[in-house]
């Protein structure tokens, strides 16, 4: 295969996955496509990096269930003239249909968290300029992976930078996870991450700079059961910026986990971190993450049921309503 884009192979979790030495590993069951948005092109096969597609929306439009989509970080521009985001072909956003189930899009740059000069080390995708509504990347297939990217909103005013659109009648967008990313910045309507009625969701090592809402999690048409979030860094680095880092809401949920998260810097205007909000119980909830001198808070009912763990590092636990004796440490 010679020389490519990729000199030093692919991993993830550090599991290789296309060696350096010029073998490409296309993974049991599915294939391996490649972006490269520099110097990619759609009439490309996109099987190979010599032959990438340009287009990520192209990568997955023609992947199938169980494929791999590798996105090749921008080429640096030391004139500054290229702003070195990816952005969609088109004035829409991009999407992964419901069909699309087991999709992985992953970034070939292990440094999505790097937060300025983006572009250069990140895989950094922007929302489109014309694009106001809707999220960054609405992902509709169930079973989805996202890795070590990083987003930008772009135009978008409401709906988020990544979107889990579930629904009550089908396993759209079920068990997906977001992994390593980075979501920066986001001010508008909505949260940076932002599910609705999904079960079995992970959020996984994700950096939340600066933005309004980090993780939303809604119950609307169904309840939002066995979410976890763990090991993220919720930076505030402007008070104003945030409202709250972590917000449930809607008709309920069962088993929710955030774990060894840690949140650094202002406290939000919104006065809570994780913010807890439903019609009905939020069963089964495990909170276990390093907090500055805020609090959890609960304003609905929040049932111990002997499942409820509380334990928030230099922090402090009260629900304004509910059942258990929930205390913090």
């Amino acid at each position: 295969m010679g020389l490519t884009r990729f000199p030093r192979g692919i991993s993830v979790y550090g599991v290789p996955v296309m060696p350096s030495a010029g073998m490409r590993f296309d993974g049991w069951w599915g294939t391996s496509r490649f972006v490269d948005y520099d110097d990619g092109s759609d009439s490309n096969g996109g099987l190979e990096p010599t032959n990438a597609y340009k287009h990520l929306q192209t990568a997955i439009n023609a992947s199938s269930t169980n494929d791999v989509i590798y996105i090749r970080n921008r080429e640096q521009d030391i004139t500054s003239t290229d702003p070195e985001y990816i952005i969609p072909a088109s004035t829409t956003n991009w999407s992964i249909a419901e069909a699309k189930t087991h999709l992985s899009i992953i970034g070939a740059s292990n440094v999505s968290h790097i937060p300025t000069e983006a572009g250069k080390f990140a895989v950094y995708l922007r929302g489109n300029a014309t694009a106001t509504t809707g999220p960054v990347l609405d992902i509709q297939a169930p079973f989805t992976l996202v890795e070590n990217l990083a987003f930008h909103r772009g135009a978008v005013t409401s709906g988020g930078l990544v979107a889990l659109t579930g629904n009550s009648t089908s396993a759209r967008a079920m068990a997906s996870v977001v992994s390593n990313c980075l979501f920066r910045m986001y001010s508008q309507t909505g949260a940076a991450l932002y599910n609705v009625d999904n079960w079995w969701i992970s959020v996984y090592g994700c950096d939340f700079h600066d933005c309004k809402v980090g993780v939303q999690m809604t119950g609307s048409s169904s309840t939002m059961r066995r979410i976890r979030i763990s090991n993220c860094l919720f930076r505030n680095q402007t008070a104003a910026s945030i409202d709250k880092n972590i917000y449930f809401a809607g008709s309920g949920g069962q088993d929710i986990t955030i774990d060894h998260c840690d949140f650094v810097g202002e406290i939000p205007t919104g006065g809570d971190n994780v913010f807890i909000s439903s019609a009905a119980a939020i069963q089964g909830t495990i909170i276990h993450c390093s907090f500055p001198a805020d609090m959890v808070e609960g304003t609905a009912y929040i049932t111990a049921n002997g499942f409820t763990q509380v334990n928030c590092h230099q922090g402090l636990w009260t629900a304004d309503a509910g059942s258990g004796g929930l205390v913090g440490s």
